[in-house]
């Protein structure tokens, strides 16, 4: 029986590249220059994003801001993935998605009646007709699938698994929670509360999610789901911006219950919730053996396993193949 031959480190430069901060700035410049590239392409103009929902679904307009949308962010992606981190996508496998995106799309539903549902209880939402004639194609597209989408792979997909790589998955959450919380400050009717809000029940949310089942398509149809359902299905507001919704309703009441104009993200209900599924996934997580030590645990633990064994230490992420 021969030894397992060790695999060869890596070039020096390819090593630089793939460390963590090293990789999300590469992330971040390919993002700008795709997004530079796609304006002196196929230039767009300017318009306000609530335009977007009364366009038709025949649209140029309406396609072409759906490929500004993708391709800045999963094109990059790819490249990092493939080039950079020299790995397959399991994450994104064409396998999963039958199975993953639907349980997601169920359980962002499931999640938004119940927060609605604990609303209307305390008398923060009321439904006042029904809607049967609401489009629904141009707002699953623009508010739905769009934003789960993108802000998955950029959220979840490269700034929580990078951080991850290197500082474990405790931080890597809180980090990727923040910033999730802080770039909807710029969203309309947003407040400092609003953006702690998601930066708890959507941040930690879907974090977790991804940590227990490491699928980009479970948390894109979990997030996309959640936007759906709360405008197009229930008629609220989705973080800031006023969706006509197949219920005709109207939230009332103080605004840390009823989420106020920006929406039920901003509810206290939701966020008791979510904070909820966030632990069910947690558990989960941890009992699965997903949850990843920080770098400097990581070196420790591979100097004890060297010295006792004599063998190399990889210090390759576990995400790279």
């Amino acid at each position: 029986m021969t030894a397992e031959q060790p695999t060869s480190p890596p070039p020096r430069w390819l090593s630089v590249l793939r460390n963590p901060f090293s990789r999300i700035v590469l992330y971040v410049l390919m993002f700008i220059g795709t997004s530079w590239l796609m304006n002196r392409l196929l230039p767009i103009g300017h318009f306000k994003f609530a335009e977007l929902l009364e366009y038709p679904a025949s649209s140029p307009i309406l396609w072409l801001y759906a490929l500004h949308s993708l391709v800045p962010v999963v094109l990059p992606y790819l490249l990092l993935a493939r080039l950079i981190e020299g790995r397959k996508l399991a994450e994104l496998a064409p396998r999963r998605f039958p199975r993953d995106f639907p349980f997601g799309w169920l359980l962002g539903t499931a999640i938004l009646l119940a927060a609605a549902s604990a609303m209307a209880m305390f008398g923060a939402y009321s439904i006042k007709s029904v809607d049967v004639g609401v489009p629904w194609l141009v707002p699953l597209v623009v508010m739905g699938l769009l934003p789960g989408i993108t802000e998955e792979i950029m959220f979840r997909g490269v700034l929580f698994r990078v951080v991850e790589d290197g500082l474990g998955t405790w931080i890597a959450l809180i980090v990727s929670a923040c910033f999730f919380g802080a770039v909807h400050l710029g969203n309309p009717n947003a407040t400092l509360w609003s953006s702690v809000a998601i930066a708890i029940e959507a941040g930690l949310l879907l974090g977790m999610a991804y940590a227990c089942t490491r699928s980009l398509w479970f948390v894109t149809g979990l997030h996309a789901a959640w936007n759906f359902t709360q405008g197009v299905l229930l008629g609220i507001p989705v973080s800031g911006i006023a969706v006509k919704g197949l219920l005709v309703s109207s939230t009332q009441g103080p605004t840390w219950l009823s989420g106020g104009e920006f929406g039920a993200e901003a509810s206290v209900t939701t966020v008791l919730i979510c904070t909820a599924v966030a632990a069910i996934f947690t558990r989960q997580a941890i009992a699965r053996g997903k949850i990843r030590t920080p770098f400097w645990r990581r070196n420790a633990s591979a100097s004890i396993d060297t010295g006792a064994t004599g063998g190399a230490v990889n210090t390759v992420p576990s995400e790279i193949e």
